[in-house]
């Protein structure tokens, strides 16, 4: 497959924040989405975000989905995740497809988002181009290429330094438009927005002062 110039900057964008999601755990239901009924925790289900490509070779980048048990009418259902109905593929990635192909041809789309290290195969791209169920992501041009929100703000979480690897995806996807079928918004990200300014506050604080603080105590 021929390759698309892109900028080694947005390639690197969309690659951390789809890696930032590896492992990443989706643990929150509040009811069941089909009866409203008390739910109970049944398993935990690894599921397939996006296939990357990482120096070259293929990677599957998974998330963990805990099931619910409802009580009510005995049915199934996962958290609250950040995939719409009936697709393989994280919503961010989706996205990406979907803002992809409403501008270029199936086989030129493709090449783009293998130039953006995302593998997605033509005939995934037409079987999004035929449903009318997919939102139309917001987006932003950038070198050419219409590239949705849901990505950086993806990305501006995978930059939030040395707690990287212990956010849960519920901060993850705070920010990012969920489908129709669950909340509209994981609210823990608000949550984490508030602990980095606090912890911005109390530097500031720390370096007016002039005295590191260490157990409550100043030194």
């Amino acid at each position: 497959m021929r390759k698309v110039r892109i900028p080694s900057m947005l390639s690197d964008i969309v690659t951390s924040a789809i890696t930032a999601v590896d492992d990443a755990t989706f643990t929150e239901c509040a009811a069941c989405p089909y009866c409203g009924g008390e739910v109970k925790a049944h398993d935990m289900r690894r599921k397939k975000f996006a296939t990357v490509l990482d120096e070259g070779k293929r990677r599957q980048i998974h998330v963990f989905v805990k099931r619910f048990y409802c009580t009510k009418c005995g049915r199934l259902c996962y958290a609250d995740s950040p995939y719409y109905a009936d697709t393989r593929m994280g919503m961010p990635v989706v996205d990406l497809c979907t803002s992809l192909i409403a501008k270029h041809p199936f086989h030129h789309a493709a090449r783009i988002l293998r130039s953006l290290n995302i593998v997605v195969d033509r005939g995934t791209l037409r079987n999004y181009a035929q449903r009318d169920d997919l939102p139309h992501p917001e987006v932003v041009e950038m070198y050419g290429i219409e590239i949705p929100f849901s990505i950086f703000e993806l990305s501006a979480c995978s930059f939030r330094g040395p707690e990287r690897g212990s956010v849960p995806g519920t901060e993850l996807f705070g920010s990012v438009r969920l489908p129709p079928a669950h909340r509209a918004f994981l609210l823990a990200m608000g949550a984490g927005g508030k602990r980095d300014q606090r912890y911005e506050q109390e530097e500031k604080k720390k370096r007016n002062t002039g005295y590191p603080e260490q157990d409550g105590r100043r030194q």
